[in-house]
């Protein structure tokens, strides 16, 4: 019986929970997920700062000629003095304020003659940034549930922050199934393939946000499958090939010997509708994809992707979904939700999807320079060139 798509996706989602929390250094954490806020441990700025090359001045002082009474440059020592009256000090961008100083004048529009300075008429608070105008001490920086990237982590320096507390990376170890498969490297004899899957499925699952733990490759044998993964150290097992239910078909009858609880196997999609999920033994979560490569990485897509992205604490994890309008046609299938590949591109302010020639399961080369997946309901009858659809984001626009 298959499985319908939503109700898949949710069986997913209410078994995934966010991993436990670890401290990692800043250099460590960049596009972890946070699980405790960030706040400021001083205000920051930490005091008033020029934003200009030019004159600390009092605005009401400034009908008349000043007198330059010092120097601050961008790290000096705050003065401890106020400006007298009639006074200016040379200043420079990131320098301290003096006290008694409302405003700066960039160099631009001041005359100086030795000591003496004439300046245009400022307004009271030009071209400084204020004590405290980014963030005040104790305020929240960072909000836990925030991917940590190059802005986050330059402003958790900023901080005062060494470590981070972020959620665990998913630890995903990968098993291709399938007597007919060699390793990379080795020439394959007469009906032989050589193993691809693990090297699309690992790439995908360490841009996911998993460590992955690449299992290697084993024959059409239930005990074996089983051997291979029954002590892994692992949240999730993933494995390829032998998904479907012919008889040199493993994957459910290894997920038994683990003693292990089927949640789905076979879902009302294409590629791909031989998928399983069940869990393990220790809380493990079990995925058994199809082995054709197309079809196994709309399956990780789908919900090996969702599952890693849950348990690393990301609170949005599913990816990026548009309407665009079709370049193209495309044909509805019964029953079936329809994931066809294509390139999205933006004219102007519309998104296109055109559809890529070649949608075989089999063909490894039908997903490269994909950046979107249309998603076409069950149906039937064709969807004609120029309809809005909606479409996965899964890389960069062009």
């Amino acid at each position: 019986m298959l499985t319908p798509l939503q109700e898949a996706l949710e069986a997913v989602r209410d078994r995934c929970r966010p991993l436990p929390a670890e401290d990692v250094s800043l250099a460590e954490a960049q596009g972890r997920v946070l699980a405790e806020s960030v706040r400021a441990r001083r205000d920051q700025p930490a005091t008033d700062i020029s934003m200009m090359d030019g004159y600390a001045v009092r605005a009401a002082d400034t009908g008349s000629p000043l007198r330059v009474v010092g120097e601050i440059a961008a790290g000096d020592a705050p003065w401890s003095n106020p400006l007298g009256r009639g006074d200016a000090a040379r200043i420079f961008t990131g320098a301290p304020v003096p006290p008694g100083a409302d405003c700066v004048v960039m160099q631009e529009h001041a005359v100086r003659d030795g000591t003496t300075l004439r300046v245009e008429q400022p307004a009271p608070g030009q071209h400084i940034r204020r004590r405290g105008e980014e963030l005040t001490a104790g305020a929240e920086a960072i909000a836990a549930g925030t991917i940590m990237q190059s802005a986050e982590l330059a402003l958790a320096a900023a901080c005062g922050a060494t470590s981070l507390r972020v959620h665990r990376r998913p630890r995903l170890a990968i098993l291709t199934t399938g007597s007919e498969l060699v390793p990379q490297g080795t020439e394959p004899p007469p009906g032989k393939l050589i193993e691809t899957n693990s090297v699309a499925l690992g790439a995908l699952g360490r841009d996911a946000g998993a460590a992955v733990h690449f299992l290697g490759i084993a024959p059409d044998d239930v005990e074996l499958i089983a051997g291979r993964l029954r002590d892994v150290d692992a949240d999730i097992l993933l494995t390829t090939g032998g998904a479907s239910v012919g008889d040199h078909d493993h994957a459910q009858a290894a997920l038994e010997r683990l003693s292990g609880s089927l949640v789905f196997h076979t879902v009302a999609i294409r590629p791909g509708k031989p998928v399983l999920f069940g869990t393990a033994s220790r809380g493990r979560l079990v995925f058994g994809l199809p082995g054709n490569p197309a079809a196994a990485t709309l399956g990780f897509e789908l919900f090996v992707r969702l599952a890693i992205r849950l348990m690393a604490g990301d609170p949005h994890p599913d990816r990026p979904r548009a309407r665009a309008r079709l370049r193209g046609n495309l044909s509805r299938i019964k029953g079936l939700t329809f994931f066809p590949r294509g390139l999205a591109t933006a004219e102007g302010s519309t998104l296109l999807f055109s559809p890529g020639a070649q949608q075989s399961s089999m063909q490894i080369a039908s997903w490269s320079a994909v950046n979107a997946v249309a998603v076409v309901p069950p149906g039937e009858g064709k969807i004609e060139d120029g309809t809005e659809i909606d479409v996965l984001l899964v890389g960069l626009l062009q």
